[in-house]
């Protein structure tokens, strides 16, 4: 496919230029026609794309605002051309006009919408087009777009929940390991010196594990970039190794208090995807197959595909969750209370809004539990160099006098 900039005239002579992504220069010709515009002049791009925006993703947040007003145009009577089309005007030439754009190309060439959304799967998630089928099978797009911004709307709540609780001690920590550096590279090396020249021999015990500290650390400190060097190149590896992927986050699930977190977003995530495929009509197995592939956590993809293959050979989904300890045991009673009442969406909702009311509740208590531990760890080792610093000043100034 390439891009052409071209200029046409319409029925009325009116001038207008657009853009577009055609196989040839004859399959180009065939579409204007069709729409019954008249080729002027026309320019094949280098390179496809707009400038910054070429291969950008589409967020979460702007997909989400997409299908909610597409969802409304449609629930109003508008067909679904012209509501993408005015969508298309409204989106200015950013990546999901361009996105929607080819979309709307294939549509009035006689492809479906979920057909379309299919060649633009690099773009859209691949869970929301079994939802966009049922839709356009049942009569009730509007309906599953709808569902599907919801579902996009709280994964990207998910998200930024996790994001919040890994931001906030990540920054802390390489604060605090900055300024310890800055303080044993450049600033305790010269006052220690100077305590030595003037031949101060007996030294406070602080100042002597300071001068202690500077030292070792003057030998060892190769070690800090080689480490993070390690855990940086072993942690780029994991991300192409499935095994070593799998022992990476499974031992990220085990982290103290982050290992909590990241657990309960992951099952929001499994919760909210089987409610939202099942809700809309899907097969369990097809929703987990579904889910398999969009999850990225490979503990829980092992386990959902564990579920799978256990429903597939006759059993039910709870004794299969019974069988793994991913799952917490409350979820199980939920998951059968859903099974006697014919109602698993519905239990599938709750337990997902559950994780997700969890998750929030963690980032705000760790939040405030990290705060005065991480200060509190501060202020101790800052109270040492200062003792450290100020002793033998002391002691000079009681010779002295």
């Amino acid at each position: 496919m390439a891009l052409y900039v071209y200029t046409v005239t319409d029925s009325s002579g009116q001038v207008h230029k657009d853009e577009g992504e055609f196989a040839s220069l004859p399959e180009m010709f065939t579409a204007l026609e069709n729409k019954g515009l008249t080729l002027v002049s026309y320019r094949k791009q280098l390179f496809a794309g707009n400038g910054f925006s070429a291969g950008r993703s589409i967020s979460r947040t702007e997909l989400a605002e997409f299908f909610r007003n597409l969802a409304l145009l449609i629930h109003g009577g508008v067909p679904l051309c012209d509501a993408l089309a005015d969508l298309i005007e409204g989106s200015g030439k950013s990546q999901i006009a361009q996105v929607f754009g080819r979309i709307q190309k294939r549509l009035e060439e006689g492809s479906l919408f979920s057909e379309g959304l299919e060649e633009e799967s690099k773009y859209i998630p691949r869970i929301i087009l079994p939802l966009v089928a049922i839709g356009e099978e049942t009569g009730q797009l509007d309906r599953t777009l709808k569902d599907a911004a919801t579902h996009l709307e709280k994964i990207q709540e998910i998200l930024s929940a996790t994001r919040r609780a890994l931001i906030y001690p990540c920054f802390i920590l390489t604060a605090m390991s900055g300024a310890f550096i800055f303080w044993m590279v450049y600033v305790l090396p010269q006052l220690l010196e100077l305590f030595s020249s003037m031949g101060m021999t007996e030294l406070p015990l602080a100042t002597r594990i300071l001068i202690a500290s500077v030292h070792y650390f003057d030998i060892f400190w190769p070690v800090i970039p080689l480490f993070l060097g390690s855990f940086l190149f072993l942690y780029a590896f994991s991300r192409k190794n499935e095994r070593l992927r799998y022992f990476w986050d499974s031992g990220m699930n085990h982290i103290p208090v982050m290992g909590g977190i990241i657990r309960s977003s992951q099952l929001a995530f499994f919760f909210e995807y089987t409610s939202l495929l099942t809700g809309g009509g899907i097969h369990i197995v097809r929703s987990l197959e579904l889910m398999q592939e969009s999850v990225g956590n490979r503990v829980l993809k092992r386990s959902i595909g564990q579920i799978k293959e256990d429903i597939i050979t006759g059993e039910s989904m709870s004794t299969a969750i019974a069988q793994l300890k991913y799952f917490e045991p409350f979820v199980l009673r939920m998951v059968r209370v859903g099974e006697q009442t014919g109602n698993m969406a519905e239990q599938f909702k709750i337990l997902a809004d559950y994780y997700m009311n969890r998750v929030n509740k963690m980032v705000e208590a760790m939040s405030k539990t990290l705060e005065p531990f991480i200060i509190g760890i501060a202020g101790l080792v800052f109270m040492v160099i200062a003792m450290g610093l100020l002793g033998p000043v002391y002691n000079l100034v009681s010779t002295i006098q």
